[in-house]
């Protein structure tokens, strides 16, 4: 689906959103923050046919490569809500 706010059809949405038709938050989890600079990975979903454990998200540079964050001597943070973690679940990231 798409939002008429953002972009007029779906193919405006395709070329400037990049979506592909799936139901991220629904299916693997993944949502953004209220805005376009946050997303939320939820480890456990439960969808409509089957549950989705972990999440994974790419960052897209381009229409056929994938960002590259250089590090080196920067910063990349985020925050990790654990609260929820149930006993014997690994919190690492």
């Amino acid at each position: 689906t798409w939002d008429p706010a953002t972009c007029s059809d779906p193919a405006e949405c395709a070329k400037q959103c990049g979506i592909e038709g799936a139901d991220y938050k629904k299916t693997y989890g993944i949502d953004t923050t209220g805005g376009r600079d946050g997303v939320t990975l939820n480890f456990v979903t439960k969808g409509d046919y089957s549950s989705n454990f972990g999440s994974r998200l790419y960052v897209m540079d381009g229409e056929d490569t994938y960002k590259m964050f250089k590090l080196k001597n920067r910063e990349f943070t985020f925050d990790v809500d654990v609260s929820n973690l149930r006993c014997g679940l690994n919190g690492a990231v």
